[in-house]
């Protein structure tokens, strides 16, 4: 019997499995929360619920997480900044908006006047770019540095400003080119900036999971599941955690897959802080064709095609103007904090039973994250609430009194921006309790919260339970629509739904919760109706709770499988080691035919006259060869590696002009 574990560490759950690779089975599962302050913990509670006996029988751990996914969404990482070389910053700020969100002071932009053959023309000043460095940059987590024509150039200004900044700063460096090799550098410069956020949070990660092994006795390898399902190893992953965005929900698809016998779905996968949907043809995920998208951030990663929304079980439930709505930000639900806090229920008690009214979220908590204790970059203020959140999670109005003001002029937002603290509230895992539907945690916090947020709404609390759960129905059938009707007219996404269109997603909406009827004056002139043909897969925690009823909107079925609320534990253990690498010869040309050869590989070229082709030709194989076999023993791959190499000649639309020689290596374990 050869056993694996699968681990997904969510933003509000982590779950552990124990598969059989030869019966293709889950032997055993658990689910435990993922404690933010010590990611360690929850993993530990989860493997602690495993057959101990099962356990120190297992040869891998496979992990996927939504650390970096939900980093995205929720606008929070480490601190990083971003060097560019071959850009002006208004420029910058203009056009590179479109691939990430990010502040001026984010960038630290050089012009190099650098020609698309590969010439830089001006080099910055290196003596003041340390003293730039040391001012603007001392107290970054991490650096990001790209330029323009990478690939022409080999990288060379890439290469001299990371040995800089590693020598200067000590803090880890990620280039341009050892990430992606595609020609939009101000795309290629905002991944890599987002990697660089992304480094501290997934070194947490990989931390947490080495000790929890380590506790358990277990020196076995590890293993992540990448943003196209396939895995990388521990120590790739530390300098590329971009390549685990969307991990998680990626996860959840080829568990999906492994749960299910259905080829054709919709797989919809609600978690905690958001709901991510992918799509099976054939039993194959599909594939992203530009690139991975999550929040703002517009990526080069390429990678099975997921749609992620802000909507999860941990949504905010909050209010404004006597309105009720569930926001994109993830909190604790009540019923958690005050398990652990039982102070939290009387509190809430006696807020329930004061009969007051606000405009504010004054039933709210913030839980310390993180310690900043010393750190002068922090305000008083900001130390000072950081500090009383030692002793206890307080209250909107207790961290008002603290600090001698009101709920209105608190401002908290770069300490839940950077992930120090994390707010506690009201949501749906709270009415899921109040209802009965998932029990597992402090059920009358959730009623006293509830009851509150009713009576500033001017509702019965009856009324707000049905209010939540068909908020989170609508939300989840408006984003099934849009990304269904995206997928099929991709024309329509590429243009972005009009409000047209939307205004008919809704009317769908009202007929399904009316019962069919008309609504407004007269009769219909036309009645539009969704007919999905395949599935709907549902896995996570909630969606047995909202998706069947969601599915009859689109007159389709809704298939809940066996170990649903852990598929993401089981998509990690079932996936393989597999990546690609590639060496192309790039012809150039001049009036009256080709000037000269260009072998480029790994941020790296070299020129060639037009008469050694061949000779350039036959270095691309062993490169390609030797770039396999190398980025085979980085990404975890014991023993001989399988590789398959092919080369393609491309040539421009229309034309006989040779454009490219590309060889790629196709690699996976054995």
């Amino acid at each position: 019997m050869r056993i694996g574990i699968g681990i997904d560490t969510g933003g509000t759950c982590t779950d552990a499995v124990i598969y059989d690779f030869e019966k293709k089975e889950v032997l055993a599962s658990a689910k435990s929360l993922t404690t933010k302050q010590d990611l360690a913990v929850g993993i530990e509670n989860s493997l602690n619920k495993l057959p101990d006996h099962l356990v120190r029988q297992a040869e891998i751990v496979a992990l996927s997480t939504t650390l970096a996914t939900n980093a995205c969404v929720e606008g929070k990482g480490g601190k990083a900044k971003l060097v560019l070389f071959g850009g002006d910053e208004a420029f910058v700020m203009r056009a590179g908006m479109d691939f990430g969100t990010y502040s001026r002071d984010d960038l630290i932009c050089y012009e190099t006047e650098t020609t698309y053959a590969g010439v830089v023309k001006r080099e910055p000043d290196w003596n003041e770019f340390v003293r730039v460095l040391h001012e603007r940059c001392s107290d970054c987590d991490a650096m990001a540095v790209a330029e323009v024509y990478a690939k022409q150039t080999g990288s060379v200004l890439e290469r001299k400003a990371s040995e800089i900044i590693e020598r200067e700063l000590d803090v880890p460096v990620v280039c341009g080119y050892e990430l992606f090799h595609d020609m939009n550098f101000l795309k290629r410069g905002a991944s890599a900036l987002l990697n660089a956020q992304l480094v501290p949070l997934i070194s947490r990660f990989l931390k947490a999971v080495g000790k929890a092994l380590e506790d358990k006795g277990l020196d076995i390898p590890i293993v992540i599941v990448r943003s196209d399902g396939t895995l990388m190893s521990r120590e790739f992953t530390q300098y590329h955690p971009i390549e685990t965005l969307l991990c998680g929900p990626v996860a959840s698809v080829m568990g999906a897959r492994e749960l299910t016998d259905s080829p054709e779905a919709v797989v919809v996968d609600m978690g905690g802080t958001t709901t991510d949907i992918a799509f099976l043809r054939r039993s194959v995920p599909m594939s992203a064709t530009d690139g991975v998208r999550v929040g703002q951030w517009e990526t080069f990663v390429k990678g099975v095609y997921v749609d992620t929304f802000g909507l999860g079980g941990d949504s905010a439930v909050r209010f404004a103007n006597d309105e009720m709505f569930l926001d994109e930000e993830r909190v604790i639900p009540l019923c958690t904090l005050a398990s652990e806090y039982p102070v939290v229920t009387e509190e809430l008690r006696k807020l329930a039973e004061s009969k007051r009214i606000h405009t504010r979220w004054i039933h709210e908590y913030y839980v310390l994250q993180r310690d900043i204790a010393g750190r002068s970059d922090y305000s008083e203020d900001e130390q000072k609430i950081c500090q009383a959140l030692k002793e206890r999670p307080l209250s909107v109005e207790q961290v008002s009194r603290l600090l001698g003001t009101q709920p209105y002029h608190l401002n908290t937002k770069r300490l839940e921006q950077e992930g120090v603290v994390l707010r506690s509230g009201l949501t749906p895992t709270d009415i899921m309790h109040i209802r009965g539907d998932y029990v597992n945690y402090c059920t009358e916090a959730s009623v006293y919260g509830a009851e509150f947020v009713a009576r500033c709404l001017f509702v019965e609390r009856e009324q707000l339970e049905e209010m939540v759960y068909d908020e989170v129905k609508h939300k989840l059938y408006t984003n099934l629509a849009r990304i269904l009707i995206e997928r099929q007219y991709p024309g329509i996404g590429k243009a972005h739904i009009s409000e047209q269109i939307k205004e008919v997603i809704e009317s769908r909406w009202t007929a399904f919760k009316t019962g069919g009827k008309t609504v407004g004056r007269g009769r219909n002139f036309i009645d539009i109706d969704f007919h999905v043909p395949g599935v709907f897969v549902g896995v996570g925690g909630p969606t047995r709770i909202f998706l069947p009823e969601v599915a009859q909107i689109f007159n389709g079925k809704a298939v809940i499988p066996e170990h649903a609320a852990v598929a993401n534990a089981v998509g990690a253990v079932v996936g393989k080691i597999a990546f690609t690498v590639s060496v192309s010869v790039t012809p150039h040309y001049k009036a009256g035919g080709k000037d000269y050869y260009t072998l480029y590989y790994t941020g790296e070229s070299r020129r060639y006259p037009v008469y050694e082709f061949q000779e350039a030709l036959t270095l691309a194989r062993k490169k390609v060869q030797e770039l396999a076999e190398t980025e085979a023993v980085k990404r975890g791959i014991e023993g001989t590696p399988k590789i398959q190499i092919e080369e393609t000649e491309k040539f421009f639309v229309g034309t006989q002009m040779q454009e490219d020689v590309v060889l790629t290596a196709y690699v996976e374990a054995e």
